[in-house]
């Protein structure tokens, strides 16, 4: 196993080489920009799924959910740099636009010959030379590096906008699921509502879309419930309140979930 990691307030930088973690759905405040170098996997964000081939580039916004689904036990390789909404606010230039307006789920990933093309990837291994050699001016030579990268990944997102578009790969009844499913997110949502909705037998309708999703149907309503629960509490402190417009029929339920997901309590993830 090896690993190298550095946090500051601002940026974060990740190297890893080791066995598949599991991971389940989940969601960040900050931008993440995943460089994927070795797996069998598939990269989910929100109802899309990505094919992850080596090269390839994934990337993240605050609060669109994402999780990595491996398919065998082969040694997972990867860098990523994790950058605060903030990180970036003294350069006078939106270098996240394309980012933030794209529609959630959505050009995500950057293929492995457009990585090459712009060269990419080199900017990972040179903000992880600063990491490992912690100089006086490192922050600052990993900011010069975030600065460059986002240039040259907005060439990119131009090329995407002139036609190189990414294709869809879920199956058609599990799109309709997760449509329903996000409509309806504000409440109570039952396995035999779904079933019953789409015509199809619950546990085959469980079975395809654990099959494609990677995570089941009652994980992804409550990952859904828990990241609309933390949009909410930015702006409201009352917690019975939230549980409710959450979906949740009792405060129980909802905390326990809650605190699941995110391994905190409601209270303490305001503080």
């Amino acid at each position: 196993m090896t690993k190298i990691s550095f946090r500051s307030p601002e940026y974060m930088y990740s190297y890893h080489l080791l066995e598949p973690p599991k991971l389940k759905m989940h969601l960040h405040q900050y931008y993440e920009f995943l460089y994927f170098q070795r797996g069998n996997a598939t990269y989910m964000v929100e109802d899309n799924s990505y094919e992850a081939n080596c090269g390839d580039i994934f990337i993240t916004r605050p609060n669109e959910l994402h999780t990595i689904i491996f398919h065998t036990q082969e040694p997972y390789e990867r860098q990523f740099i994790q950058i605060s909404p903030f990180f970036l606010s003294d350069t006078g230039v939106d270098l996240l636009g394309f980012i933030n307006h794209r529609a959630p789920g959505e050009y995500n990933k950057i293929s492995a010959d457009l990585v090459q093309k712009y060269h990419l990837d080199k900017y990972f291994d040179n903000v992880r030379y600063y990491i490992e050699n912690r100089l006086a001016e490192s922050d600052i030579m990993v900011k010069t590096y975030v600065i460059q990268f986002l240039v040259h990944l907005n060439s990119v997102f131009k090329e995407f906008e002139n036609g190189v578009l990414m294709q869809k790969k879920n199956n058609p009844k599990v799109d309709a699921i997760i449509e329903y499913i996000n409509k309806n997110i504000s409440r109570s949502i039952s396995l035999d509502e779904l079933a019953d909705h789409f015509f199809l037998n619950k546990y085959y309708m469980c079975h395809m879309f654990k099959a494609n999703m990677g995570l089941s149907v009652k994980e992804f309503i409550n990952t859904r419930k828990i990241a609309m629960a933390k949009t909410l509490l930015k702006n409201c402190d009352d917690f019975t309140t939230v549980c409710f417009k959450c979906g949740f029929n009792d405060y129980s339920a909802f905390y326990k979930t809650f605190k699941r997901f995110t391994g905190v309590s409601p209270r303490k993830f305001l503080k």
